[in-house]
């Protein structure tokens, strides 16, 4: 009985080593290019859905075609598994570039890689997982739903909405309001014709040539701002708050840190 009792131990002992897999990394080794076009004279939308990889979109006053240029990064074996898709319906066309990256990779994951020439005419939307984005010259509402990533947003001539999870954010050149949520990492805005409204989590916020008002709910980090010509309101939880010229100030709490103010036009307000 002891020796059947013993050789039932090892037999499952033997069965769960069985069970123990060690994966080998895989390796984003395939690369294709597709090109995808679209008439867009008759539109006024453009959507993007990208997964990972990075994107560049530019806008152009003489395009008349979306025109997508799509570099794929896939593990060979499965080099087909992605989606990638250009449509119309109604008005909007929508870009959808997604591909699967189930695994453990020895460097690059799998990625496709985006470039898109647009109209300028055309309002944007971009919903975007992972990966740079880069978008410029466009002449209408621009949204941005960035998961991480660096962002850089240049030359757009109406309003800007972003809503940011991590990453570096530089913005120039905007006629129009401009509003961000963002959860972390460094905020850069220069030139915005317009109001700017700005939530953030962490990260230093550098602020300069804004035409309208502008307001701070800032969790940490350095505060600089220049060349408001409107009201600056900051609520302010931690890090140093630098202000030079701007039309008003009004601090709701300006937490831990230094605090800097010069040349202010009309009434400074601190609340305490």
């Amino acid at each position: 009985m002891k020796l059947a009792q013993a050789l039932l131990l090892i037999s499952g002992a033997t069965f769960l080593s069985g069970c123990i897999v060690i994966a080998s990394p895989s390796h984003a080794n395939y690369h294709s290019q597709q090109e995808l076009i679209i008439d867009g004279q008759m539109l006024n939308a453009l959507n993007v859905e990208a997964g990972a990889g990075a994107l560049v979109i530019s806008g152009s006053d003489q395009a008349t075609e979306i025109t997508v240029i799509a570099d794929i990064y896939a593990e060979e074996r499965n080099a087909d598994d992605y989606e990638l898709t250009l449509t119309n319906s109604g008005k909007s066309a929508t870009l959808v570039a997604k591909i699967n990256s189930n695994g453990f990779w020895q460097g690059d994951s799998p990625h496709i890689d985006i470039k898109v020439m647009m109209p300028s005419h055309l309002m944007l939307k971009v919903d975007d997982g992972a990966g740079a984005i880069n978008i410029s010259n466009i002449a209408n509402t621009v949204e941005v739903k960035d998961g991480s990533g660096e962002l850089t947003i240049k030359n757009i001539k109406s309003d800007l909405d972003i809503n940011d999870g991590s990453g570096g954010l530089y913005i120039s050149q905007v006629i129009g309001n401009v509003t961000i949520i963002d959860g972390s990492g460094e905020i850069e805005i220069n030139d915005v014709d317009g109001d700017i409204d700005i939530d953030d989590g962490s990260g230093g916020i550098v602020v300069k040539g804004i035409s309208g008002n502008a307001v701070f709910e800032d969790g940490s980090g350095d505060l600089t701002v220049r060349k408001v010509d409107g009201v600056i309101t900051i609520d302010d939880g931690s890090g140093d708050i630098d202000v030079e010229q701007a039309g008003g100030l009004k601090i709701l709490e300006s937490g831990s840190g230094n605090l800097r103010i010069k040349q202010v036009k009309n009434s400074v307000e601190i609340d305490s």
